[in-house]
């Protein structure tokens, strides 16, 4: 009864969300998870976009014909018999949606001659968890971590200039993305958001971006706070296949750097990238945790040809261990993008980390793994996803509970109790991506967590800390604008 009830929860969550996107305006809902080898035309790879700085992180690209052009085409075209009705198509839409840009920088406008745009999205979800542990947390889960439960996962907001060498050799530009909703509490930077949010619980303010950005010729270099260019998966939910991470992402790679990158477009298809930071998601020195000394990046990516490009991302810093010092840590990002067909995307991608002296004993740590990902377009509207990963935590240094649940601190996480498993992570996520509407996508899933660890006081990782495995099925609904 307690599981059929939770279910029917889920599935009148999934039909509210569904009905209130359908009310709602936005902007051109971005096509997501589109990388530079899945994308025709091929967006140039030192453009400034909507999600990471390099071509390797989770893509933007336009979603193709609007409802309008449906409707003349559909009207132009002789009479056919009637066809059988398919459930995921729309019925009908009166007008284009509402774009915040098209009412801050119309046509002709200042904003607009200057190449200053405007955007965001409002994603909220609900997720199921088929065990309904009474803590509430989906184990390890972050971002979608609360179990039958809805959640405003952001309110993402960003103004951008963006930089062009087209006409001149030098230009000037920059961005700025603020971040409201659950998903804050894990995008926080050391010494930026730890001192806004002082009186919130699970909703939090992020500042996932501000920086200006220098133009010359063929470079463009970052000056400020900007989301990484590691990995493939990245902060804005929006710009990802699934509302539900890979542990990668969650815990192999950071989600934020300050500090300075340079990109060097060598060619068309080639293109280079270094700068300093101050290591993982760390603003300044003023609180505990935040990395005391500078550290590197470094990336690149290569297109090989029109269906197939590779990404590749390095960095090194001092960051904290559980020694309450500092010791080198290095990271190693891979992706690997090929177009299969005209409606059929693999992208395969691996990490790497390391820290010496990582653990209480002294001891050095390593994680790492490997995603895979293919995406089936069986229509204009809806992609099918899946995604398969593995992901080892060799000394139980990464994975686990990090937000404290009570003071000092008011941010509200998985108990750091449920942390320290050493071994093997899994899970395998499918679900489709349909875009009923240009500016909204809805993204229900099914995921299926296993591992084969249990930490030093005997808790697994799913739960309430007494189960290896469990099983979530949620659905997110995104309103771009």
């Amino acid at each position: 009864m307690k599981v059929y009830s939770s279910v029917r929860a889920w599935a009148q969550a999934t039909v509210l969300l569904a009905a209130a996107g359908f009310c709602s305006g936005g902007a051109n809902a971005e096509d997501i998870c589109r990388p530079a080898a899945m994308s025709a035309p091929r967006r140039p790879v030192m453009q400034t976009s909507h999600s990471a700085p390099i071509v390797f992180r989770a893509d933007y690209a336009p979603s193709g014909t609007s409802y309008i052009q449906q409707t003349q085409a559909a009207e132009e075209a002789p009479a056919e018999p009637a066809a059988e009705i398919d459930p995921w198509e729309p019925a009908t839409v009166s007008d284009e949606p509402f774009t915040i840009n098209n009412w801050l920088a119309p046509k002709g406008s200042w904003a607009e001659s200057n190449n200053i745009k405007f955007g965001g999205n409002f994603i909220q979800s609900y997720t199921f968890n088929f065990d309904s542990p009474s803590d509430r947390f989906n184990g390890p889960v972050t971002w979608t971590d609360r179990s039958n439960e809805y959640q405003l996962n952001q309110a993402y907001n960003w103004i951008e200039k963006s930089t062009s060498t087209e006409t001149s050799d030098w230009d000037i530009g920059g961005r700025a993305d603020l971040l409201y909703g659950t998903n804050a509490r894990f995008d926080t930077a050391g010494g930026l958001e730890d001192n806004i949010n002082k009186g919130s619980s699970f909703y939090a303010l992020a500042i996932p971006q501000f920086y200006a950005e220098i133009a010359y010729k063929d470079t463009k270099t970052k000056i400020g706070h900007f989301i990484t260019p590691c990995g493939y998966f990245t902060v804005d939910s929006g710009a990802n296949f699934f509302n539900s991470l890979p542990y990668t992402f969650q815990y192999g790679e950071p989600f934020t750097h300050t500090g300075t990158l340079t990109t060097w477009a060598v060619s068309d298809k080639l293109s280079l990238g270094g700068g300093v930071i101050r290591g993982w998601d760390s603003f300044d020195r003023s609180n505990a945790g935040t990395s005391p000394n500078l550290g590197s990046l470094a990336v690149a990516s290569w297109t090989i040809n029109d269906k197939s490009s590779i990404g590749y991302s390095n960095m090194w810093s001092n960051e904290a261990n559980q020694s309450g010092t500092y010791s080198s840590r290095y990271l190693q990002t891979f992706v690997f993008y090929h177009t299969l067909s005209d409606k059929l995307k693999y992208v395969f991608q691996s990490d790497f980390g390391h820290q010496d002296n990582a653990l209480a004993n002294g001891g050095s740590a390593q994680w790492y793994g490997v995603n895979q990902y293919l995406f089936y377009q069986s229509s204009d509207k809806v992609t099918w996803g899946a995604n398969f990963e593995w992901f080892r935590d060799d000394g139980g240094f990464r994975v686990g509970g990090f937000l404290p649940t009570n003071a000092p601190s008011p941010i509200r996480g998985l108990s750091t109790a449920r942390s320290g498993f050493d071994g093997n992570f899994y899970q395998i996520t499918v679900g489709p991506k349909w875009t009923p509407m240009n500016n909204v996508m809805i993204r229900p899933n099914l995921r299926f967590d296993w591992s084969d660890t249990t930490n030093a006081a005997g808790l697994k990782p799913y739960d309430d800390g007494n189960k290896s495995h469990q099983t979530i099925l949620g659905t997110d609904l995104v309103i771009s604008y």
